[in-house]
């Protein structure tokens, strides 16, 4: 009876440590940056406390501006801002003529991510800098989106992968005339559904995985 109970209490703990573990992993973050633009400025408030700006050029334009979780991000007609909380300063990164117009912006509380026609454009919190990656040429765009934990830019002949805490994109290319039918983006993991493979790229790891159908 006694090893029943120890047994039966064994189980219950292993219950609720799953459990707070699951909940702790699902937990919603909450915004920690406000932004606001005025009087040619940008301006970052973190937590509540510590305010960060920068100016804006002479016809300089907001075209998107977005806060989740440690990242808040301004994209203008000329450069992209980003910011996270334990910065500061605003990190930015220039953008040629016709980048913002046809960009594409996503924010996740870990990852900001920006695809233009040429570039995908990665920032992940963690190590607070720029990451990039060229897109091959006269490609289409077929997904960019950034979550929790993993961001995703999918073209015609590529897909690539960029998880937080990690250095650089991943890459893995399409075969001949093998196509995208869905895409699936989680908080910490992308699958990539083709005519030929099941993709998946997951945020532990930071590589794409592929299974033949």
């Amino acid at each position: 009876m006694l090893r029943f109970r120890r047994i039966l209490t064994i189980l219950i703990c292993s219950s609720i440590l799953a459990f707070t573990v699951s909940s702790y992993a699902e937990e919603e973050i909450e915004d920690l940056i406000d932004i606001i633009e005025s009087e040619n400025k940008i301006i970052a408030i973190i937590e509540g406390r510590k305010t960060i700006s920068s100016d804006l050029r002479a016809n300089e334009k907001m075209q998107w501006s977005d806060s989740n979780g440690y990242l808040g991000a301004f994209l203008t007609n000329q450069r992209f801002f980003v910011i996270s909380t334990k910065s500061n300063v605003w990190q930015v990164l220039p953008l040629k003529s016709d980048e913002s117009e046809n960009g594409v912006a996503s924010l996740s509380p870990y990852i900001a991510l920006l695809v233009t026609g040429d570039r995908a454009i990665g920032f992940d919190a963690a190590s607070n800098r720029f990451i990039e990656t060229q897109l091959p040429i006269h490609d289409e765009l077929l997904a960019a989106e950034a979550e929790k934990y993993v961001a995703v830019v999918i073209t015609s002949s590529r897909a690539f992968g960029l998880a937080a805490k990690t250095m650089a994109f991943t890459e893995i290319r399409l075969r001949i005339r093998e196509t995208i039918e869905s895409i699936k983006i989680t908080a910490s993991k992308a699958t990539v559904r083709t005519s030929d493979r099941l993709l998946t790229f997951e945020a532990t790891g930071s590589t794409w995985n592929e299974h033949r159908l």
